[in-house]
């Protein structure tokens, strides 16, 4: 990579790092293409010149952040040897990157809302559609180690995302204290429905 290929980078990811921390403060509606050159001391061509606009560089930051998710997650549960093991350890994992996802008000408000191109919007929603495609190794390695039912390891890795989202959503608001043990719990009931009978 030359020199000025490598500043360009540079300048990309620093702009990236403060539209992220500008994004989690005041909301996608609320921060502005100024307020984000103003934070990453960035002129407004220099931002143009790395994201077409707003919506490109929101849709650059999640598709980002989901990798890096993906690259903890093969990395927090490659110590737990079975399906199971790895099932409650994603239970914790869930909970602390839900707690911790530093975009999620902002990719809510982006996803609910008419803020965005109809593309981008589209992008954005597949970008989460895309996200349970993690867990099909899991249930994959459960089936052929019998730990689990023959099944569609897609399905059940479709089934367990939505439901642990809607556990982690429902909980954070009710019982945030309990986070942990409702969505390990979650993963009893889970095992239970998919687990050798």
């Amino acid at each position: 990579m030359t020199r000025r290929r490598l500043e360009g980078e540079k300048t990309k990811q620093h702009i990236a790092e403060k539209a992220t921390e500008l994004f989690a403060q005041k909301g996608y509606a609320a921060t502005s293409i100024e307020d984000i050159c103003l934070a990453a001391d960035a002129s407004k061509g220099s931002l143009y010149y790395h994201f077409k606009n707003k919506e490109q560089l929101f849709l650059y930051l999640l598709e980002k952040n989901q990798q890096e998710w993906e690259e903890k997650w093969a990395r927090y549960s490659a110590p737990y040897p079975t399906a199971t093991e790895k099932l409650y350890a994603l239970a914790d994992f869930f909970v602390d990157e839900f707690l911790n996802h530093p975009l999620k008000k902002a990719a809510e408000e982006f996803s609910g809302s008419k803020l965005a191109e109809p593309e981008i919007l589209e992008q954005v929603i597949n970008l989460t559609k895309t996200a349970h495609q993690v867990y099909i190794p899991i249930f994959e390695k459960g089936i052929e180690a019998g730990e689990f039912e023959a099944d569609e390891p897609a399905a059940l890795a479709y089934l367990l995302d939505g439901f642990l989202s809607g556990v982690c959503s429902a909980a954070y608001y009710d019982h945030p204290d309990q986070l942990h043990t409702y969505m390990r719990k979650s993963i009893d009931v889970f095992i239970k429905g998919t687990g050798k009978k």
